[in-house]
Parts: C-alpha cells; structure tokens; sequence
C-alpha cells in the first residue's frame, strides 16, 4: 500500500508544479512592476528626488563613521584595546539621531522637509572632515553633529514620501525607497573601504570631501526645482 500512495503523492506534486511555477513569475512580473511604477515616482517629483539623493551624500559620511571609526579610535587615538571609549563616541553618535528627531517633531510643517534634508547633509558631511586629526572629546562632540544631520535627512524623506504619495501607491513607493536607498549604501560600504585602507590617515576628510562634491552637485542639479515641499501634492498621481 506504501507504494501505491507514494506514487499517488508523486503524481499530485508532478500536477501542481506547473500551476506554482506559473502564480510564482506572476508575482514576480508583479513584484517588478511594482518596482518599476516606484522608482518612476520617486525619481519625477523633484523634492522626493533630491531627498533620495541627499540620502546618497549621507549614506556616504554614514558608512565612514560605521567602518573608519573603530579604528580612529582604537588605533589613531593611540587608546590601546580603546571600547569604552569607541562605545561612547557611538553613544553620542545616536544621541544627536535622537535628539534631531524631537526637533523635527517640535518643528512640525513650519520647516519645510527639503530644509531639514539639506542642512542634515551638510552637517553629517562637514562633522567627518576633521576627524582623522582631532582627539577623544572632540570627536564625541562632532559624532554628536553627525548623529543629527543623518536624522535630518532620513527622517524628514520618510515623512515626504508620505506627503506627496497618494495612498494607493505608497506601498510600491516605499517599497522602491528601500531599494534605492539601501544602493546607496552598498556603494558607500566598498568606498569607505577603500578610504581606509588606502588612506588611513586621511579617509574621514576625503570620504567629507566625497560627499560635500555630491551635496553640491546635487544642489547645483535641483536648483528652481526644490519648493517648500511641505504639503502633499498630485505630482506623483
């Protein structure tokens, strides 16, 4: 009987294949279009444009602090084994994410998101140029900048992508997000790589410069095109 059953089991599974086969590249197809339809979006509003490539300019300073810091500070600071010290330095990092994020709620829609987004940039980017040179507290101190201008960039595009998406497509929107933003930082890991490697001593000022090149590129790209971009609009429609 155990034969008979098992073939009847083999033959049931050789019938459905083809059925899951077929549902799987419709989804596929499907998760693809939905891609597609995101990632037009994001790219033709022009606020939600410069937000995501502001994301690249702090994608670039946020891998440097991720990858260069643990040897600044355990190798350039002269610290020894240097942990507590490193923990701290991080600490302060997320401290100014936390303490940027109360300041956009308190800010509310009276800042508009492109103004945080920019000044965000800038000052992650302008916080990791002198820091292949400075001591302990200081570098506590500018990791404490650097911590609120990632804030202010990832924060506030969040909540524009939001604004300026009807409902009904916010989902393949954010879904896009996440891939473009998270390209940024699968380029961003390999270069800060290569800076440290390369240029141990100077790989927080060239990374610094790196980025502040692409804020101003990408300044210089939106100019006119960049409003207030505080309430929501049709131009995603």
């Amino acid at each position: 009987m155990a034969g008979p059953r098992i073939g009847d089991l083999a033959g049931l599974l050789m019938l459905t294949l083809p059925r899951l086969r077929a549902q799987r590249r419709e989804v596929e197809r499907s998760t693809l279009a939905d891609v597609r339809d995101g990632t037009a979006r994001l790219w033709r509003d022009a606020p939600i444009r410069f937000a995501l490539l502001m994301e690249l300019v702090a994608a670039v300073a946020g891998a440097l602090i991720l990858v260069v810091t643990v040897v600044r500070v355990q190798g350039g600071l002269n610290l020894g084994v240097g942990e507590a010290q490193y923990g701290w330095v991080m600490a302060l990092y997320g401290l100014g994410a936390t303490v940027a994020s109360l300041a956009v709620g308190a800010a509310g829609r009276r800042v508009p998101r492109t103004a945080f987004i920019l000044v965000g940039a800038l000052l992650t980017s302008l916080a990791i140029l002198p820091a292949d040179v400075v001591s302990l507290a200081p570098l506590m101190a500018l990791w404490l900048v650097a911590g609120v201008g990632q804030n202010w960039v990832n924060l506030p595009t969040e909540t524009l992508l939001a604004e300026r998406t009807e409902e009904a497509a916010q989902g393949r929107v954010y879904g896009a997000h996440f891939a473009w933003s998270h390209l940024w930082w699968a380029f961003s890991y390999p270069v800060a790589s290569f800076l440290s490697a390369r240029f141990a001593d100077h790989a927080f000022l060239y990374g610094g410069l790196l980025a502040l090149v692409i804020l101003a590129a990408v300044v210089v790209a939106s100019r006119g095109a960049v409003g207030p971009a505080v309430n929501p609009t049709s131009s995603t429609d």
